[in-house]
């Protein structure tokens, strides 16, 4: 538990964002995330992008939180606000900014301040991607980090019920892949920044766990939690049919390539798997009879085997996995995933494309992967494929705004 994937982060490398010259620092200005939410790739995005708008205009934020998901409805993400101790480590969050930003305030929101209401009027963050909307360039509101930055403080000044005499409070509206454009940042600062959201100790403890006792029951060898990833131990697959994808419908589309319902994302794994001469799979999926179809699947077509997390626990440690909300069940997964041989997601995932570009990132390889965009010669049935990980299908929306506005 105590090894993260790469490196633990250097303060001096975040703050690289934080001490730019041009940033000045307004405390009587606090940002509130307003209405994060999703699973944690969507949530990730949602807190990067205000991060970004928060430090660059200098002002101080109110620890972000955001919606939870429904226990009786996966599609229901809008089931009342959960605090950010739910996802992410909040310690290690405050500690590094208190480091690397010591002039961004961080207020908790039940916290021991005196924050005003927020003024009546909510501020919608405009995208800083020009390689999004390159038709704005050279207008008077091109989609640039500075000229967010303007936005925000013309907002400021327009609203009518601010009181300069006082702090200003203002709810933000989430945006996702819509704030830095992180491939134009140096390698530590990306690393480091994404590094700060770290998930809470009990899911990564669960992590450290379900990743021993897979070593040891396969007497998989190379499985060393020192390493940013095991070179040929095994697949990490996420398998997405839970219903909320049934409902979205991500499940639909009957062509090949599609990779999209339960036969095309599996023929899609297991034809990795072989080849990369992996015996082995640990599967992610909300959906336990989709793992046992897999496994069933996976044994009679190739003599594979197939596991999961809640296979390789103890009855004890079992009882504190299922104590937990589905979505934090999910991030034990995102723990050992990211470390996994090679990695098979599906493109309407930001889950999988999550981990896919943490992998890029920390095993160091291939990064070209990132600069492609969706209209770049490549295979029509795969949206990335960096030799360490392949996301399967394609979905140009998201290709668009994850590969260079995800965070590793």
């Amino acid at each position: 538990m105590d090894n993260q994937i790469g490196n633990e982060p250097n303060n001096s490398a975040i703050s690289f964002l934080c001490r730019q010259p041009n940033i000045k620092w307004q405390p009587d200005v606090v940002l509130d995330l307003d209405d994060a939410n999703g699973g944690i790739g969507n949530v990730r995005g949602n807190i990067f992008d205000f991060l970004g708008l928060a430090i660059l205009s200098g002002s101080s934020i109110v620890l972000p939180s955001f919606q939870s998901r429904s226990s009786t409805d996966l599609s229901a993400l809008w089931n009342g606000k959960t605090p950010f101790s739910t996802f992410f480590d909040e310690d290690h969050f405050i500690a590094t900014f208190a480091a690397a930003c010591p002039k961004m305030n961080i207020y908790k929101p039940k916290g021991n301040h005196s924050l005003p209401l927020p003024l009546h009027n909510r501020y919608g963050m405009p995208s800083m991607r020009q390689d999004l909307y390159p038709d704005t360039r050279d207008t008077e509101k091109p989609n640039t980090p500075s000229a967010a930055v303007k936005d925000l403080q013309s907002w400021i000044l327009a609203q009518p019920d601010r009181d300069p005499k006082n702090i200003t409070l203002i709810s933000v509206g989430r945006t996702l892949w819509e704030g830095l454009d992180t491939c134009s940042l140096p390698p530590a600062v990306r690393r480091d920044f994404g590094s700060s959201l770290r998930l809470i100790p009990e899911v990564r403890r669960l992590a450290a766990l379900v990743t021993y006792n897979l070593a040891l029951t396969y007497h998989l060898h190379d499985i060393d939690p020192r390493l940013p990833y095991y070179p040929s131990s095994f697949l990490g697959a996420h398998l997405r049919t839970e219903n909320d994808a049934k409902n979205a419908g991500w499940l639909e589309n009957a062509t090949p390539s599609a990779h999209a319902d339960f036969d095309g994302q599996t023929d899609a794994y297991l034809s990795q798997a072989v080849e990369r001469n992996l015996q082995i799979i640990y599967v992610a999926s909300g959906n336990t009879s989709e793992i046992s179809k897999f496994a069933k699947k996976a044994s009679l077509l190739h003599n594979i085997t197939v596991t999961h997390k809640t296979a390789l626990l103890s009855p004890t440690d079992l009882s504190t996995l299922q104590a937990l909300s589905w979505d934090q069940q999910g991030l034990v997964d995102y723990e050992v995933l990211r470390r996994s041989s090679s990695f098979a997601g599906y493109a309407k995932s930001s889950f999988a494309f999550n981990i896919a570009i943490t992998r890029n990132e920390f095993v160091d390889w291939n990064r070209e992967s990132l600069w492609l965009m969706p209209g770049d010669r490549r295979r029509e049935d795969l949206a990335f494929d960096d030799g360490v990980s392949r996301i399967w299908g394609r979905f140009e929306w998201q290709e668009e705004r994850m590969l260079r506005g995800a965070w590793p």
